[in-house]
């Protein structure tokens, strides 16, 4: 039988033991780290942002439709949809024999009426001689002078005409108001182009480093949106790409399509040099409202609220649970800022 009591006795002690060394002096469970789940304040920034769709645009000036100011045969195109081109650079050239020949005799119009002019200024020198000396009569005199007037109005004219049929035959070679790269050719070589009422297009070109992005908002989250709000947006092309952008304007007037108010929000681009955009592409914008870097926070799911409506929190300090009253600031989906009642470090008890 003793040798029975001895293994029962044994047990007997260390079942005391842990449950005397279990609790403390006062009665209570030991709190330890082990027994919850624990998450550390930190820093981390926080962010709130209103969500959008929108499309990718030309700024006004980027999208230009070049087109011919004279009528003519389209002699030469010399680009293709997808062309870079250069401001000033040649796009098309329309025949310019006819015009070539206009600009000719306009300059030699002008030439012979360079030199009626200067024979009546001599024939007007020589009658002012005359006249001092009594060669002429009064009559005489004033007709040289009208001649003279006459040959000056005519030379006048003649350098309009010229320089007109010179403007004339410049618009033969159509040229790129623009950067940028070729969208889209409305003509063909040996088309013949008439120009008498409306300047037909002959190619549009956009500059694909002026765009921007029309989101466009919700009336209920409009009033949350101010010009230089930081803003990233995402397009189909790109998946998994973010590229930053700003609050430019808000258009006043809204647009109503099928009974939902939204409002356009223009939004400039930032730097992209890796990825390409282009006019039409859809876009998805996330518009910061709120924005905080480097503030404490803590997580939603560890915020209780007592009778009186405060906001705590229960922390780890030295193996016991310790209430804490908060106060917050901004949040997003998982995080509050917290103005006061932690410190960096502080283990809050998540369960």
């Amino acid at each position: 039988m003793k040798k029975h009591l001895i293994p029962i006795t044994i047990i007997v002690l260390v079942l005391g033991s842990i449950l005397f060394f279990g609790y403390n002096t006062h009665g209570e469970k030991n709190e330890t780290e082990s027994n919850y789940s624990t998450i550390n304040v930190q820093r981390r920034t926080i962010e709130q942002y209103v969500s959008a769709t929108g499309i990718v645009k030309p700024k006004v000036g980027a999208e230009v439709k070049v087109g011919a100011q004279i009528s003519g045969i389209v002699k030469k195109l010399y680009v293709e949809i997808g062309s870079r081109v250069k401001r000033g650079e040649l796009l098309a050239e329309i025949e310019s024999s006819g015009y070539k020949a206009k600009f000719e005799m306009a300059l030699a119009q002008k030439k012979t009426a360079e030199t009626e002019k200067i024979f009546a200024e001599y024939e007007l020198k020589r009658s002012l001689s005359l006249k001092e000396k009594g060669g002429i009569t009064q009559q005489q005199l004033e007709n040289a002078q009208k001649l003279f007037e006459l040959s000056s109005s005519r030379l006048d004219q003649a350098i309009a005409d010229m320089n007109y049929a010179d403007l004339q035959l410049s618009y033969t070679k159509i040229l790129s108001p623009i950067d940028g790269v070729v969208a889209s050719i409305t003509t063909q070589e040996g088309e013949t182009v008439s120009a008498s009422f409306v300047s037909p297009t002959f190619v549009t070109v956009i500059n694909l480093d002026r765009l921007e992005v029309w989101a466009y908002v919700d009336e209920t989250d409009i009033g949350k949106i101010q010009k230089d709000q930081k803003v990233t947006f995402y397009v189909d092309t790109y998946p998994g790409k973010s590229i930053e952008g700003k609050v430019k304007t808000i258009f006043p007037d809204a647009e109503i399509k099928n009974n939902v108010v939204n409002y356009v929000v223009v939004i400039t681009i930032g730097e992209h040099p890796e990825l390409t955009l282009r006019p039409q592409m859809d876009a998805n914008a996330n518009i910061y409202t709120q924005y905080k870097k480097d503030v404490l926070t803590i997580p939603k799911k560890a915020v209780q609220f007592d009778e009186s409506g405060s906001k705590f929190i229960e922390l780890l300090v030295n193996g016991k649970k310790e209430k804490r009253i908060i106060s917050v600031g901004i949040s997003d989906d998982k995080f509050y800022e917290v103005l006061s009642g932690v410190t960096p470090g502080d283990k809050i008890i998540l369960n």
